[in-house]
């Protein structure tokens, strides 16, 4: 009867949805753990292994959803924290990175989520701002490359891989961005002129213990901003050592301007995890969204009063990172200068750098 054929419907319609959504929460399942697996492994390689890897490697690495998993981080950890754990929950972190939780702005109870105690400020003082250096780190964290930027126009990424300069700075073709020696112009014989400064660069890594605010490493005129969007790829030196142009494919935010000395550029780069990057005075800035595509570039302009920049002092608070990555320095600067540091220095915010 028709009565029995619509049981029957009912009962096969419902036992079928059941299996679609166990398989699909299986599959799911099973997707999320070989990706996690695979990325523990390719990122926790041992330093004795062959930093040679087959470009298919490479893209399987590529392929893996980074940047999703990064955004369900960034919501994870704004989850609300039950006042009664978050003092033991948040010391057994540093416990376990090696962070200070003495030198927070607040007590530990006062966090209300992972993401605003990862993001905390320190206690006034915790941090000196050096007058001796030519400019003092932005951050905490390790040196994982600096020093003069050759004539070809590539920034060492770890020893034996480097990105071309421009590409990183997203530069327009007539945006002038001196490489090598900067010429500083011809006598009045026509005689072009002994150079005086040139390119450097200084690439810190922020570990998940540190401190996760950056400030201005020396008195400077911001004048614009490039969101460049892009893969959320980990910044850990073993990925670094086996896959190439890392930091040129993921997402970042160049900031460039002048100082004294010519050229100014500091580049806040995203990393697997990180689910935002956010600057004090710049309330358009949205980074790792949804609806933006790998390669998408947004121009600002920064403007303040009357004037077509915004004056930053060193030492200055700048923003924050939601979770570990890197900053990059590109400036130019007296043909003289010895950076005074080298790769696998630890570095805190305010401690000098150049002479």
């Amino acid at each position: 009867s028709g009565t029995t054929v619509y049981h029957l419907l009912v009962f096969c319609t419902g036992t079928m949805g059941r299996r679609l959504r166990r398989l699909g929460l299986i599959t799911l399942g099973s997707l999320t753990g070989g990706s996690a697996w695979y990325y523990w492994r390719f990122c926790t390689a041992s330093s004795n292994t062959d930093d040679s890897i087959s470009h298919y490697e490479q893209n399987v690495y590529r392929a893996l959803p980074l940047r999703f998993f990064s955004r369900v981080v960034g919501q994870a950890a704004q989850v609300r924290i039950p006042s009664v754990v978050r003092e033991p929950l948040y010391g057994s972190f540093c416990k376990a990175t090696g962070c200070k939780l003495e030198e927070a702005e607040k007590a530990a109870n006062e966090y209300r989520n992972f993401s605003e105690f990862f993001c905390r400020r320190l206690k006034e003082g915790v941090r000196p701002i050096s007058h001796a250096g030519v400019l003092v780190s932005p951050c905490d964290g390790q040196i994982v490359s600096c020093g003069r930027v050759a004539v070809a126009g590539r920034i060492e990424q770890v020893k034996g891989r480097s990105f071309g300069i421009r590409e990183f700075l997203h530069a327009e073709d007539d945006e002038p961005i001196a490489i090598g020696p900067v010429n500083v112009g011809t006598s009045a014989k026509g005689e072009v002129q002994a150079s005086k400064s040139s390119l450097y660069y200084v690439n810190i890594y922020l570990e998940h213990g540190a401190y996760h605010c950056f400030h201005s490493p020396v008195d400077w005129q911001l004048r614009k901003r490039r969101h460049v969007s892009g893969n959320l790829l980990s910044l850990l030196p073993n990925v670094l050592r086996r896959v190439p142009d890392v930091v040129n494919e993921n997402e970042r935010v160049v900031l460039m301007g002048k100082w004294n000395h010519g050229l100014f550029a500091m580049v806040p780069v995203g990393a697997t995890g990180v689910g935002s990057i956010e600057l004090k005075f710049d309330d358009e800035l949205e980074t790792n969204r949804f609806y933006s595509s790998k390669g998408d570039v947004k121009l600002l302009r920064y403007a303040s009063k009357d004037r077509n920049f915004i004056d930053l002092t060193r030492g200055e608070f700048m923003g924050r990172f939601k979770l570990g990555s890197s900053i990059v320095l590109i400036f130019e600067a007296p043909s003289d200068l010895n950076l005074g540091i080298a790769a696998g220095d630890k570095l805190l915010q305010g401690q000098p750098i150049g002479s």
